[in-house]
Parts: C-alpha cells; structure tokens; sequence
C-alpha cells in the first residue's frame, strides 16, 4: 500500500498564502520591537536594501540610512514612539549594500502587549526613489529655509513648522507638530481664524505686518486646499523686516533732516528765502482760488552793517537769531509763515489780512524787536530797530491767465520793497504800508 500525501489543512494554506503576499509584492512588510530593532522581515528587503531577512533582524532602520539621514529620522521617529501614535510618509534616503541610495517612504502602526504597553511597531517601506529625491530635497530647502514657514489647520493646530519658524517660537520644547497656535501666538490665532472665514468665501487673504518678541514680520498667508477644493489650512511665510523697517525709518529720519535744511535757514531756524518763494506762489493761488486778501511785510534791521562791523560777525549772528525769535513771537496763525529772506532782511506772509490788519500786525513786529533793547551806537535811538514795509494783494478777482505766479509775487515783493524804502527815509523804525495796487 502506497502512502498518500495528506492534503494540507485550511490553515496552512492560508499561512503559505499570506507569506507569498508578504514576501512577493512591491512593499517591504517588518516589525521592529520598543528600542526600535527589527524583530521580523518579509523577504522585499532583499530586493529593496540588498540584505536578506536574516541580516536585517536585530538592526535598526537607521543602521542603513546615511549619518545625517539616521539623526535625522531618528529624531523624527523618536517624537512618534514618545506618542505611541500611528505614522505614515515618513520619507527617508537609505543605502544598499551595493552602495547605491534608495528613498523608501515608511508607514506604521504601534504594537501593544496584554498590560497595554508599547512593545513595537509594525510598518511597511515603499521605494519612491523615482519621486522621494525631489521630495526631500523640498523637505530640506523648506526646513532650512532662513524664512520662518508652517502650515496651521482649522482646528489651530500648527501642522507644519521649520527650523526658522521654532526659533521664530521661541524654540518650543517638546514635538512643535500639533501645538494649538492660540497657544503659541494668541495675538494672531483671531487674525488666522478671519482668513479662514475670508477664503471659504472665496476672498483673498491680504499680506500684513505684525510684531512679535520685539520684530517685525511680514506674513503672507495662503488657504491650502484638499482634494475636494475645501480650506484645510493655511500656509504661512514670516519674513523678519525689522531690519528694513529701522533702516527706512533711518532713511525717512535723514529725508526729513535734508528737508528740513532746505527749507530753513542755517542761521535762524526760519524758513529760508527758496521755500519762502514757493510758500507765496502757493499763497497767492488760494488767494485767488478763494478771493482774500493777501498781505507782505518785509522787515529790514536798521544800521545792521554797523551793528555788524563794531561787535563782530558772532554777536551780529547772535543779533539775528535773537530777532527771528522776536518776529516769530508774533504769529499768531499757523498759516501765516516768517522767513529770513537775506541777510538782515525778514519776509511775513499773512494770507487772509487786508493792508490795515498787516500794517496792525507789523506795527507789533516793530515793536517785538524794540522791546530787545540789543544796544547799537550807530542808531539815535541806542538800541536795535526794525523797518517794516507791507504790500498787499486784493485777490477779489480771478488769477490772471496772462500773468506769471512769479511775476505777480516779485510785484508783491516789489511793493513791499519800496515800501520799506519809504520807511527807512523817513527816518526808520517804522512801519509803512505800499498804497500802490497790484496790476492784475
């Protein structure tokens, strides 16, 4: 009698089955214990690193991952097994032992005993060297990226952060990956939360600055989307522009120096005759546009050429800041504006003031530099004295379109001029108003 072969059972079948699927099929199966080593390996390994099951057991993932690789996962993997969480794309180079590189993407799921504890994992590896060398290399340009990025979902969970954004955090202890951003950043969770409601809508989320541990960001965030064309999160870019910001701040700071410069006088701190030239055209506009009057006083220090010559040019310096200060003492409307417009000479525009108001007005400027009492031989008075003479423009009818702005206020000035000329032949230290009307 011939012994028969006794059919294999169910189970054996359905053993001898799921290895075949195991160890024939595109993706390397293994299990790895608490510490990380490799209790068990389906026979892809071999075609995937170049090992058998065999030289693989007892090894780590990392003993085959370059140096820098190995920390790398290391640290990344080490975050999951403080969690006991599923993982899955964690994308890693490896080197065969052929020397060659590999990029496998790792998945897996936490093993537990009967008491609950950790005893392992159980993953999968697929090679993706094809696409994975391009996506490590964006993974390492977006982690070494000197701009702070990251990625927060609905829930203000920050999904994504790179090295520029933890430092950015304050280099946030423990795993950065879902910390609550209200948490981290409470100033711009509410802010995040109106760019949410603004692109479910449809809108476009603005660029803006906010300040955070004493600098300045810019930030730029932008909706990501999944497959169905829902908001899932934002993608934030922090640039620091502190730097920029102080240096236009500088820039604006120096601007206005320059500015100011050219428009005062070195001297006084008045305005100067070239911004005082351009502040009457504009004055003579308005008057015009608006129909008032517009009034001059030009004002001429007497027997300063003397005052001058016997005291020195330093007290005739101090002598003209002192009656700058005297003249400006007297204004009484910001619109109206006082210059040094040469020399010892002294320009007052005073918009809306018809020729008794500004002779009134340079009666009291007169008297503003009399009441110095700054000693001067050379005047029969002992002291220091102004002349004054006033021109005004009635501007009750429409500007000229014949005439030149320019032309009309070196006629103003003209009037003043002769004005004061007046003043200072009869007798000076006085105030004489122009009666001759201005040709329109």
């Amino acid at each position: 009698m011939t012994d028969k072969k006794k059919p294999s059972g169910p189970h054996e079948v359905d053993v001898q089955h799921l290895l075949d699927l195991l160890n024939h099929n595109s993706d390397w199966i293994w299990e790895v214990d608490a510490a990380g080593r490799y209790t068990w390996s389906s026979e892809v390994v071999t075609d995937m690193l170049g090992f058998t099951p065999e030289e693989v057991v007892g090894t780590t993932p990392f003993d085959y991952m370059p140096p820098g690789e190995a920390e790398r996962v290391a640290g990344a993997f080490l975050a999951i097994v403080e969690q006991q969480i599923p993982f899955s794309g964690l994308v890693n180079r490896n080197q065969r032992a052929d020397g060659q590189i590999v990029v496998l993407e790792t998945s897996g799921i936490p093993l537990f005993d009967e008491q609950g504890n950790l005893r392992g994992y159980r993953g999968m590896d697929r090679n993706i060297s094809t696409l994975g060398e391009r996506v490590l290399q964006l993974e390492t340009i977006y982690d070494t990226t000197p701009v702070a990025l990251c990625m927060i979902d609905r829930m203000g969970r920050l999904v994504m952060a790179n090295k520029a954004m933890i430092h950015l955090l304050g280099n946030v202890e423990g795993n950065i990956n879902d910390q609550l951003f209200s948490t981290l950043m409470p100033v711009c969770w509410a802010a995040f939360r109106r760019d949410f409601a603004l692109a479910d809508g449809g809108g476009e989320i603005s660029s803006r600055e906010i300040i955070w541990a004493g600098n300045i960001y810019y930030i730029h965030p932008v909706p990501v989307h999944d497959a169905a064309g829902n908001v899932v999160g934002l993608s934030v870019t922090w640039i620091d522009v502190t730097e920029r910001r102080q240096a236009e701040l500088e820039l604006a700071n120096a601007n206005e120096v320059l500015q100011h410069h050219a428009q005062h006088d070195y001297l006084t701190g008045l305005y100067n005759r070239r911004y005082m030239d351009e502040c009457l055209t504009m004055a003579i506009v308005r008057a015009y546009q608006q129909r008032y009057s517009l009034s001059v006083c030009l004002a001429d220090i007497d027997y300063f050429k003397d005052f001058n010559d016997s005291k020195g040019h330093q007290a005739g310096d101090e002598c003209l800041r002192e009656v700058a200060c005297a003249l400006s003492s007297v204004r009484r409307r910001p619109e109206d504006s006082v210059s040094r417009y040469g020399g010892e000479e002294f320009l007052v525009i005073l918009p809306r003031t018809d020729r008794h108001a500004a002779q009134a007005i340079a009666e009291r400027l007169r008297e503003s530099v009399d009441a110095l009492k700054i000693p001067n031989a050379a005047s029969p008075t002992g002291y220091l004295t102004m002349s004054i003479g006033v021109a005004t423009l009635e501007g009750n009818e429409r500007l000229p379109e014949d005439k030149p702005l320019p032309i009309i206020a070196s006629g103003l000035i003209r009037q003043a001029d002769n004005a004061l000329y007046s003043a200072k032949n009869n007798g000076r230290n006085r105030v004489v108003a122009s009666l001759e009307p201005e040709e329109n």
